[in-house]
């Protein structure tokens, strides 16, 4: 059993913003991580987090990170820990600028990467623990993905920081858009 978790940060945008281009809204809610459902946070340096439960979820599609980097930049990042899964993106201004992801369950050294990538990726693959290695000081390929996201936004998932955790998550709901089927009995 492991976290099944998607996430996105933006920086630099507007909280209220963020929201509207995912579709989300806030609920005036508190919920503690690890929670159901979909929910914000504030990042430090200018940035904002939107989590949600499952690593496959919308927030974090090519339509959603298109339209959240419009005019910025914003991180995705998906994480199936049971299966030894994980993957991260930078967007800019609508577009991708370059992904890394780890699939540990189809080879646990692998590693895929496109795009531009920062030289940090290349460090850290030439770092890179063995799968059997008991070197707790190390990293492990599947911990690149997680690395790059948090040194560009500040946040990792499975890391405590006594800011962050004292401040609760707010919970979101889906934004409701007004339906059309009332037009059919006209």
């Amino acid at each position: 059993m492991g976290i099944s978790l998607t996430w996105v940060a933006v920086e630099a945008l507007p909280a209220d913003e963020a929201l509207l281009r995912l579709s989300l809204v806030k609920t005036a809610k508190d919920c503690v991580y690890p929670f159901k459902g979909v929910a914000s946070h504030i990042l430090p340096n200018d940035w904002f987090l939107v989590a949600a439960q499952r690593c496959d979820h919308r927030i974090a599609n090519a339509k959603s990170m298109s339209a959240l980097s419009k005019g910025c930049r914003a991180v995705a990042c998906a994480i199936e820990e049971h299966v030894n899964f994980a993957s991260v993106e930078l967007w800019r201004d609508g577009a991708r600028v370059w992904h890394v992801q780890h699939q540990g369950d189809e080879d646990n050294q692998s590693i895929s990467s496109q795009g531009l990538l920062p030289q940090r990726f290349r460090e850290l693959l030439a770092t890179v623990e063995p799968e059997d290695s008991e070197n707790l000081d190390g990293h492990f390929h599947m911990d690149i993905p997680l690395i790059l996201a948090k040194e560009l936004c500040g946040f990792r998932h499975d890391e405590s920081n006594a800011d962050f955790d004292n401040t609760p998550f707010e919970e979101l709901a889906e934004l409701k858009t007004k339906g059309s089927w009332w037009k059919l009995w006209k």
